[in-house]
């Protein structure tokens, strides 16, 4: 997020932390010890939670759900399903999966096949606020539970009651996503 100040992030800003995101979703829904009923594709999933480790499902979803919730409202509508940086875990994967848009770092646009720069949206400002704080509460959350779970018992607890390795790749992914 825009370092200490709470805020609306600029589009770039919001590109930025949606790319982070998707990448610790994507260290989250294909680590090897996530397990599926049935094979993913990128419309929908169906996870084995008896084959999966508690802590791992719990942090997965609790960091879909702020994408979603609190990360998302920042982007354009259908970006997530347009720009391979931003998509879900299982289209991004996916070889054939077909993307629209790209991001222009030399601009801080996102822009379509043709060149047509997408808009950002401009929330209201105490909404804006309120996802930002959000997105910060639930980020020390998440942080604590990937990196704590094996020292600290209130981490522990949050996870679920047991400890697991989430691995040295999603520790460095939760650090980049929620560097604060």
């Amino acid at each position: 997020m825009p370092g200490n100040e709470i805020r609306h992030p600029t589009p770039a800003e919001a590109f930025e932390q949606a790319r982070k995101h998707a990448a610790l979703l994507r260290g989250l829904f294909l680590h090897p010890r996530y397990k599926y009923a049935q094979p993913p594709t990128a419309d929908f999933i169906k996870p084995d939670v008896d084959q999966t480790p508690m802590a791992l499902f719990f942090v997965a979803d609790f960091v879909q759900n702020t994408y979603i919730n609190y990360v998302i409202p920042f982007l354009p509508a259908g970006a997530t399903r347009k720009c391979k940086d931003i998509a879900n875990p299982w289209a991004w994967s996916d070889p054939d999966y077909k993307y629209e848009w790209e991001w222009d770092a030399e601009t801080a646009t996102l822009k379509d096949k043709d060149g047509n720069v997408q808009e950002f949206p401009k929330l209201p400002e105490r909404d804006a606020l309120q996802k930002v704080k959000d997105i910060m509460s639930r980020g020390f959350m998440t942080r604590k539970i990937i990196l704590e779970n094996g020292t600290d018992p209130k981490a522990r607890l949050l996870a679920g009651g047991q400890t697991f390795d989430f691995g040295p790749e999603v520790e460095q992914l939760v650090k980049d996503t929620y560097a604060w």
